[in-house]
């Protein structure tokens, strides 16, 4: 494919980069004339499955991935005329590239453009309105020493399994790891009680690379009796119990719908109140001393466990630690309370908010090191995702699914809760949680490097070195754009704003904040108004990116990521850019979501689009000379779906009448 350029010539678009990159621009950044869109695409897919322990330590809902800020960070700060052996030959470095630039983030969120930059020996700044985000990014920035962390664990975990351990009674050769429980709702339409299950299964054995090894095929329940029944056979359709035959793979709950068995009535979560219903546990899963697991049905003292945390959470709840305020009835997603749940409390059983509370009790009586309470608060709030009501079970796996998992509240058909003082398994045990924190100091990451003679990707094991001397870090639980005098001049500007067609991850983050009273904002998040959602959500950004220029030393450019297949959303963006006075110096297309996996579908954008942008004054307006179709096959083999080619399209539309080039 080819296109035109101003002297009428046909270039392809790799050619045309080289005819940029050869330009003598002493003002524009590398940026502005050269970037790795198709290798760094290929470069994020080879990241998608390595854990880098320093974002593990406690859950984020919108993360850029660290391979393309790395990339952005450094082809912002380097001056045009680097050839691509060399860009790539200091991306694989571990030396300071960005010693003595400030570089500044203003929606921080899960802290990846910071934590990239600290590696590059810059001073990092960022802010943003939600508090979760500052606790989150400052244990990133400013890790605490693993190995002194987890003595402070131990002394911990031994505090609760001494005043704790009662709460799962555990017998001679088997720990209890898993609660299985299912509603007992009751229909609106005849008044009658009854079970709401999808089906039958509680665990299966499909022998999966990775999946919990087991005795037996399969293990179901009788929905009458609710006995246990272990299956050698996977292919079984059917069991008889109780004098029936019952089919595995049927129940009472489908079609997003509990259906009554008295009276066949159909009933939603909401008509069912089904998050405050009565719960039924149907199986324990234990783990035994050989290391194996079992599923046996539950026994008295798991009732009277019940009943006991029940009484003790109702004379402990003023003196210890737990969720306070009610959700919100004004929320973008009308989740829980749709369910039936209205207060964070109701989003826990009493055992877990015992353990929980506790937990946090203990922490702040007996850790005086400001830094270490605050790294031990971190590891009991990311145990929240895990040790909560609405708590799922990958059957084919034998592992829990952490509320969250698909972004947003979903309610479990078959829940889970997890034992978190459970000394050796378990997805979100306490224990577990510190070891994230933990690990979040140390300095070797395994990641990707771009081969520049094999064209590829290869695996490389960073060694990040803390930058000495006057590197500094300053955060802020603030605005974006608000007027904060302490806030100094910024050498290098990278972000990733929310998106117009948003999440609001606000309102996820709540879960967490009400256990530390922490609900209320900073300031409002960015968001489109209703009434004028182009205009309220451009203005808003066009303050952010104000204050970015006035702050601004030097000439480099401000680059952010952006997606959407919605033109408003792009339009949204032209009106910030004019509002702040910015010309589009370049636009690059980048594949960076195409890890969602089974939560992706054709409708969701996988590619970002990396707007580079600067001051009008020292530009001159240019005709922007790329497509989306151009870039479309220029990214192959890489594939691009159709709402991200509709991405592409408003993205260069908004660009065309702000686009300039760097004199």
């Amino acid at each position: 494919m080819t296109l035109d350029v101003a002297a009428g010539t046909q270039l392809r678009f790799s050619e045309y980069l080289t005819d940029l990159t050869s330009v003598p621009e002493s003002g524009a950044s590398l940026i502005e004339t050269w970037f790795p869109s198709r290798e760094l695409s290929q470069l994020i897919a080879k990241d998608r499955r390595v854990r880098d322990p320093a974002y593990a330590a406690h859950r984020w809902w919108a993360r850029r991935p660290p391979a393309l800020l790395r990339a952005l960070l450094l082809a912002t700060a380097l001056p045009p005329g680097i050839s691509e052996q060399e860009f790539w030959s200091r991306y694989a470095s571990e030396d300071h590239h960005l010693a003595g630039l400030t570089v500044y983030d203003p929606f921080m969120g899960g802290g990846s453009t910071l934590v990239e930059a600290q590696r590059l020996g810059a001073s990092v700044m960022g802010s943003d309105v939600d508090p979760m985000s500052v606790r989150i990014v400052q244990s990133e920035l400013t890790p605490v020493d693993g190995k002194r962390l987890r003595a402070y664990g131990d002394l911990l975990l031994r505090h609760l399994r001494s005043k704790l351990s009662w709460l799962y009674p555990t017998d001679s050769d088997a720990q209890p790891l898993h609660y299985f429980s299912i509603a007992e709702v009751q229909c609106p339409a005849c008044n009658e009680a009854g079970p709401l299950y999808r089906n039958l299964v509680l665990v299966r054995d499909p022998k999966k690379v990775g999946a919990v090894v087991r005795d037996h095929a399969i293990t179901v329940f009788c929905p009458i009796c609710w006995t246990l029944h272990h299956l050698d056979t996977p292919d079984r359709k059917e069991i008889i119990c109780c004098g029936k035959r019952s089919k595995i793979m049927s129940g009472t709950f489908r079609a997003a719908a509990y259906h009554c068995p008295s009276c066949g009535q159909a009933s939603t979560h909401r008509e069912l109140q089904t998050g405050i219903a009565k719960r039924r546990v149907v199986a324990v899963e234990e783990t035994q001393h050989n290391g194996r697991r079992r599923l046996r049905m539950p026994i008295s003292s798991d009732t009277t466990g019940e009943l006991k945390a029940a009484r003790e959470w109702k004379m402990r709840r003023k003196s210890l630690p737990h969720p306070e305020g009610e959700i919100r009835a004004t929320r973008s997603d009308e989740r829980p309370r749709s369910f039936g749940i209205t207060r964070y409390e109701e989003l826990y059983t009493s055992r877990q908010l015992l353990v929980l509370g506790h937990a946090l009790q203990w922490i702040h009586q007996n850790v005086h090191e400001g830094e270490f309470q605050r790294a031990l608060e971190l590891a009991i709030s990311n145990s929240l995702a895990t040790n909560n009501k609405l708590c799922g079970y990958a059957t084919d796996y034998g592992r829990l699914s952490a509320l969250f998992s698909v972004r947003g509240y979903s309610l479990p058909v078959l829940t889970v809760e997890l034992n978190p003082l459970h000394e050796t398994g378990g997805r979100g045990t306490i224990a577990a949680c510190i070891e994230r924190v933990a690990k979040s100091d140390t300095r070797q990451v395994r990641r990707h490097v771009w081969d520049s003679q094999a064209r590829r990707p290869a695996a490389n094991v960073f060694s990040f070195q803390r930058a000495q001397g006057s590197r500094w870090v300053g955060l802020k639980n603030a605005a974006s754009a608000s007027e904060l005098e302490a806030i100094s001049k910024i050498d290098v500007a990278v972000f990733d704003p929310p998106y117009f067609d948003f999440i609001a991850y606000d309102e996820l983050s709540e879960f967490h904040r009400a256990w530390f009273g922490e609900l209320e904002l900073a300031g409002d998040p960015l968001l489109p108004k209703s009434e004028d959602p182009v205009q309220s959500f451009g203005t808003q950004l066009g303050k952010s990116l104000t204050e970015m220029v006035k702050r601004a030393r030097g000439n480099k450019p401000f680059v952010f990521t952006y997606h959407s297949a919605n033109p408003d959303a792009w339009k949204a963006v032209g009106v910030a850019l004019d509002k702040a006075q910015l010309a589009v110096t370049q636009l690059w297309p980048v594949r960076s979501d195409g890890h969602m996996g089974h939560h992706s579908n054709p409708g969701n954008c996988e590619w970002d689009v990396v707007v580079v942008c600067r001051p009008w004054g020292g530009t001159v307006r240019h005709e922007f000379q790329n497509d989306a179709n151009l870039w479309v096959s220029e990214m192959k083999p890489l594939s691009v779906n159709e709402a991200d080619v509709q991405n592409f399209r408003f993205a260069i539309q908004m660009a065309q009448s702000r686009f300039a080039r760097v004199l």
